[in-house]
């Protein structure tokens, strides 16, 4: 495994292990605070080996995958599918529908808008209703995977972490432990090297969608199934990943004018539209405010 590890304990009242790797196509970054050496290689073991599992069963291009069998039979049979992968199903199809269906995993619909697939509870089945479907769970599969992150680590008693899912997804564990949270930049989309806003987690996530890095757009509006060329970011702040990244794929698909009307589904969540102007300025609205 190429995993990256290194630790610290020059301040022996919080020794850092810090844990990096790929996986999900992006750079994975987990900083612990207050273990021992042996306990923090240990766990970043355990977290790479539960991000490669997971991303495994969501990568939609390994054929191998529990998601391509799902894409390359569904269409013809009903398929059996395991406990983990049909509350993932469920989750998506939830998110569907409190989000006006800006959120959706499924591509070449033969109607947008409707449910792609028709779930069994009982047999734990799922159908796709038509041919031509296929379904994606890339803007999913990050914001389930910290939430996996996070819950190995509680499980373990660590109290105070930063996870980091290549500076687009981000959540804590606690606060900084010499602060009252943990702060996150978000860059400026014009100007590389500087901060176009600040995030103050404490026990909580932000996820921003907007134009990849490399300038590419690569959001579709489930809707009309053309890519989205906003150029504002959307930030969304709340107590779970999952739910943050959901809704910043979503807010950035949807109209502006219908972002509020989803954000009213979604109690204790704070959205920000950013837009970053040539030459550092950065113009701020807070959905629904």
């Amino acid at each position: 495994m190429a995993l990256e590890f290194r630790y610290s304990d020059k301040n022996p009242s919080y020794p850092i292990s810090f844990v990096a790797f790929r996986a999900m196509h992006t750079r994975i970054e987990v900083l612990l605070t207050g273990v021992e050496e042996a306990v923090g290689r240990t766990l970043a073991e355990r977290v790479e080996t539960e991000m490669k599992a997971l991303e495994h069963r969501f990568n939609c291009h390994d054929e191998r995958s529990p998601l391509s069998a799902i894409n390359l039979r569904a269409a013809r049979e009903v398929v059996e599918v395991d406990d983990d992968m049909f509350l993932a199903l469920e989750l998506c199809d939830t998110f569907r529908r409190t989000t006006m269906g800006y959120f959706d995993v499924a591509t070449d619909t033969a109607v947008a808008g409707q449910m792609s697939y028709q779930l069994d509870a009982r047999r734990h089945t799922v159908r796709f209703t038509s041919e031509g479907i296929r379904l994606d769970m890339g803007g999913f599969a990050k914001g389930y995977a910290l939430e996996r992150i996070r819950q190995i680590l509680s499980d373990e008693g660590i109290t105070t972490a930063l996870m980091n899912f290549g500076n687009s997804s981000v959540a804590a564990l606690g606060h900084h432990p010499y602060g009252d949270w943990w702060a996150v930049g978000v860059e400026h989309t014009s100007e590389r090297g500087q901060m176009a806003h600040e995030v103050h987690l404490q026990g909580s996530a932000m996820s921003v969608s907007g134009r990849s890095t490399d300038g590419r757009y690569h959001i579709v509006n489930p809707a009309t199934g053309a890519t989205v060329a906003g150029d504002e970011l959307l930030l969304v702040e709340g107590r779970s990943a999952l739910i943050t990244e959901v809704l910043s794929t979503a807010l950035y698909a949807a109209p502006r004018a219908q972002r509020a009307a989803i954000m009213s589904h979604f109690e204790g969540y704070r959205a920000t539209e950013i837009y970053c102007r040539k030459g550092g300025g950065v113009e701020r609205r807070e959905i629904g405010k």
